[in-house]
């Protein structure tokens, strides 16, 4: 249970403040326990049960290392069937873990060297980088401008690491 002034991260708010435990009742009926968690641009209320697009804590520090390795290591190939593609994008996402995120951004990135994507699945990538800087950033004690460089860097890097450059 997260409590007043904790730092968390929703999947496509990117990370917040929790401001209260609270019951709300936004529609007819039952009245529910909600998180009220304040984003730089919004306040959003989770509810306290929410499983599937709900709140986690911050990553642990330690991660960041692995989630280093993970960016600059040669891609997975991802499924030519875009209808396929996206579905894959989502469930990869829904694990919810800042590793996850950053398998799928260096897939993704690799992928689009090849060939751009666009529509919902491009959509779907800006979110999913958003939230990936701003969980860094609020790790590392950087801003998350400074987490896009050095995480397009590490990208970068291992793109000619594969390449043999």
């Amino acid at each position: 249970m997260f409590k007043s002034g904790d730092y968390v991260v929703h999947p496509r708010c990117g990370v917040g403040r929790v401001v209260k435990l609270s019951i709300e009742q936004f529609v007819q009926g039952e009245k529910h326990l909600f998180y009220e968690v304040l984003f730089s641009d919004k306040t959003v209320w989770v509810p306290l049960k929410q499983t599937i697009l709900g709140i986690r804590e911050l990553s642990a520090k330690s991660e960041i290392e692995d989630c280093r390795q993970a960016l600059m290591a040669p891609a997975e190939d991802l499924n030519k069937d875009l209808r396929l593609m996206q579905m894959e994008l989502v469930s990869r996402l829904s694990l919810g873990t800042l590793t996850a995120r950053c398998e799928v951004i260096r897939d993704f990135y690799a992928h689009m060297w090849m060939k751009p994507i666009g529509g919902t699945i491009n959509a779907i990538l800006q979110v999913a980088q958003l939230v990936l800087y701003q969980e860094w950033a609020a790790i590392e004690g950087i801003t998350p401008d400074e987490a896009e460089i050095e995480i397009e860097t590490l990208l970068e890097r291992g793109r000619q690491i594969v390449a043999g450059e």
